[in-house]
């Protein structure tokens, strides 16, 4: 059996999460991993049980309690991002929390938006979903790999994303163009996971020939010109 980075991903965090629960069934204190772990675990499997984007935000709320959590662990629960597979695609799920005296560990908190550089490197790509159901785009998705049923340039779209801020989203409707802008990715480029057509650093000699390739023969949408 063959898995893709994201899968492999998706089995470690299930197996972790499956000696939490053991371990919580037995009154064991949960560390920092294994919360995380239960975390994400609930916001995967209800996006993959079909709920929408909110519902599968508060099951990773309420996946643990403060009094689950060897001390010191509450604290360190922020920022932890989760991408999930819902009926109209991957999207990310980012669950924050606050610090309170309460027995669920934290709150959801408004994300800080990203600080646009004054003159970044934008491009400009006209996007329609050939798709019968709405297409939603995080912010944090390779744009060249979202989903095959979109039909832009590719190769324009090749290392960026959406210009947009942090923890957002673009919808996408079935047969209505939409123009959105891209700025390349930053930090190493080096992409895992996603739809795998990269699966490496961005700027490897040959990735980027391989990756069109690939996505080519898989049936994107967007090689035309």
């Amino acid at each position: 059996m063959e898995l893709t980075p994201s899968e492999l991903d998706r089995l470690l965090i299930f197996n972790v999460a499956q000696l939490a629960q053991s371990r919580r069934a037995r009154g064991v204190k949960l560390n920092k991993p294994e919360a995380v772990a239960l975390i994400s675990h609930a916001v995967i499997e209800a996006a993959r049980d079909g709920a929408s984007h909110s519902v599968a935000l508060q099951s990773g709320l309420t996946a643990v309690t403060d009094g689950e959590l060897l001390p010191g662990v509450g604290p360190l629960l922020s920022g932890i991002a989760v991408e999930a597979v819902f009926s109209d695609g991957r999207r990310l799920v980012m669950v924050n929390f606050e610090s309170k005296d309460v027995d669920v560990p934290g709150k959801v908190t408004r994300l800080t938006p990203i600080t646009h550089e004054t003159n970044p490197d934008l491009v400009s790509v006209s996007v329609v979903n050939e798709s019968e159901i709405q297409i939603s785009v995080t912010t944090h998705m390779h744009f060249f790999e979202a989903n095959p049923r979109l039909r832009f340039d590719r190769v324009a779209s090749y290392g960026r994303h959406l210009h947009i801020p942090a923890g957002e989203h673009v919808d996408f409707p079935p047969g209505v163009e939409v123009d959105v802008k891209l700025v390349p990715i930053s930090g190493n480029r080096i992409l895992i996971g996603f739809a795998g057509l990269v699966d490496g650093p961005l700027d490897a000699p040959g990735a980027k020939e391989a990756a069109i390739s690939k996505a080519r023969s898989l049936g994107y949408l967007g090689f035309e010109s």
